[in-house]
């Protein structure tokens, strides 16, 4: 038998197991996020939204992360950025 051939053995046989166990598509649960962030992980958004601000997270990456739409993600930091640019400095 060729390495191909028996690489594709080795994935036909993986893909018969999986299906037998987690059933016809392979896995147990759906791919899909939460239609809105979990409450912890909505107390960490003002810290994400910051780190965009920052330049450290592109807008992609915090909508992949939130869920939120890049709108909203705007929305958010330009209130954010707001509050900060009117906040008196500390010393």
């Amino acid at each position: 038998m060729t390495a191909q051939a028996n690489l594709s053995e080795v994935r036909r046989k993986s893909w018969e197991t999986r299906r037998q166990r987690y059933g016809d598509r392979g896995h147990a649960g759906a791919y899909t996020r939460p239609a809105a962030p979990c409450p912890c992980c909505a107390g960490l958004l003002p810290l994400v939204i910051q780190l965009h601000r920052e330049g450290v997270l592109s807008e992609g990456q915090v909508a992949t992360a939130s869920g939120l739409s890049r709108i909203e993600i705007r929305r958010m930091a330009d209130e954010l950025g707001a509050r900060t640019d009117s906040a008196p400095a500390s010393a």
